[in-house]
């Protein structure tokens, strides 16, 4: 047979005007042509089979654990060291790399003083607990 393909579905049709979709062409019961495969046999042969997983149940955060003095003390404390920390760090890069000296010495003295306080109050905390528990 000579032709293209188009040629050759065109002439298997009854109107030789009609054009035939190639994709359409061919009958289902066509050996030439294999069905496709649905796009769930896809997804299926993607990977290796998911196993079962029980998910956990979250805990219940209703009943609180920690007294309310407590866990207040310890969100004052956890400010005043990242107060303490920033203080300590910028202070001296405000002497070496601006020449600061006033206001990084002041920075610094800040940063000491509230390392200072935050340790004794730490401390004191600790101690009451101690005593009272």
């Amino acid at each position: 047979m000579t032709g293209s393909d188009d040629e050759r579905r065109q002439a298997e049709t009854d109107d030789p005007n009609e054009f035939v979709d190639p994709g359409t062409a061919a009958e289902p019961d066509d050996p030439g042509k294999a069905a496709e495969p649905d796009e769930a046999d896809f997804v299926k042969d993607l990977g290796p089979d998911v196993p079962e997983v029980e998910i956990p149940e979250a805990p219940d955060l209703t009943q609180n654990d920690v007294p309310d003095d407590l866990a207040r003390s310890f969100w004052k404390l956890v400010m005043v060291f990242n107060l303490a920390l920033f203080a300590l760090s910028l202070g001296p890069m405000l002497i070496i790399f601006r020449g600061q000296w006033t206001n990084g010495l002041s920075v610094f003295a800040l940063g000491l003083g509230a390392f200072v306080y935050g340790y004794a109050r730490y401390k004191r905390v600790t101690n009451d607990d101690d005593h009272n528990g």
